[in-house]
């Protein structure tokens, strides 16, 4: 998997290049002007969007596991007791995926 900042670079390359900055554009394609707030920028919305992206998939994988519905008493279950909490916290920002497991 690519680093966040060569994504950062080639979406900044791609702005610049669509603005007629073609000299500021070559400069970010070959690895230079991570100072530039079109790199900084693009690499902040990746990094929440993976962040985010990342939240989102721990929570489906954690639903996805059988283990979390199976049980020989429905009030036992993971499932019974998380009532979509899992994936309310996950859209709201937070890590509350790894609680049922502990």
């Amino acid at each position: 998997m690519r680093r966040l900042i060569d994504d950062a670079r080639r979406i900044a390359a791609a702005y610049l290049a669509g603005a007629d900055r073609m000299g500021d554009a070559r400069i970010v394609r070959e690895g230079g002007g991570d100072d530039y707030v079109e790199v900084r920028v693009a690499l902040e919305a990746l990094a929440e969007t993976t962040e985010r992206v990342g939240r989102l998939e721990r929570a489906l994988a954690c639903y996805a596991d059988a283990s979390f519905w199976e049980t020989d008493c429905l009030d036992t279950s993971l499932a019974h007791h998380d009532q979509g909490e899992i994936a309310r916290s996950a859209l709201d920002g937070k890590e509350l995926y790894g609680l049922h497991r502990d």
